[in-house]
């Protein structure tokens, strides 16, 4: 009989691998070195690329291919879902509604476009031109050109 840790356990497995597969095109239990960040965000788990890097690092054969394989990565991810799992959980909608409350300082309900815009490319992570981009067609209203944050906490904690 199975004690409850070791259903979890399997459990976890199951959802690595089939969150791997999809990327294992060819079936050769390896996937792409630049598909390791999408997978592991499928597990939700939301590193810094600082961290993706350390971890991909972690994984690559000494010799690097440019692939992952399956017995690596799933060492890797079973670690980051239970020992590191709470320092990569994403944040709760009042976490980030707070943040945003933080830089509205007239208390508008909401801050410009352009003013998220600066942030997100001047501070924090750095992030590339397309995902500033699909950032901000997320968060902004087209009419307005504004950024309401309550419905945006809550469209990014719910992801």
């Amino acid at each position: 009989m199975a004690f409850a840790g070791e259903d979890e356990h399997a459990e976890l497995r199951k959802k690595i691998r089939e969150a791997f597969q999809v990327f294992d095109r060819e079936g050769r239990h390896a996937c792409d070195v630049r598909e390791v960040g999408t997978i592991i965000r499928s597990l939700n788990i939301f590193p810094t690329e600082k961290q993706l890097q350390r971890w991909i690092h972690e994984i690559e054969e000494e010799e690097p291919t440019g692939f992952i394989v399956f017995e690596k990565f799933e060492a890797l991810a079973v670690r980051l879902l239970t020992e590191e799992a709470m320092s990569h959980k994403r944040n709760t909608e009042d976490e980030i509604l707070m943040a945003f409350q933080a830089l509205d300082m007239d208390k508008k309900g909401y801050i410009e476009a352009e003013e998220l815009e600066r942030l997100i490319t001047s501070y924090g992570e750095k992030f590339s031109e397309e995902e500033v981009k699909e950032m901000m067609t997320a968060a902004v209203d087209p009419e307005t050109n504004k950024v309401y944050y309550e419905d945006y906490a809550e469209m990014l904690a719910s992801e």
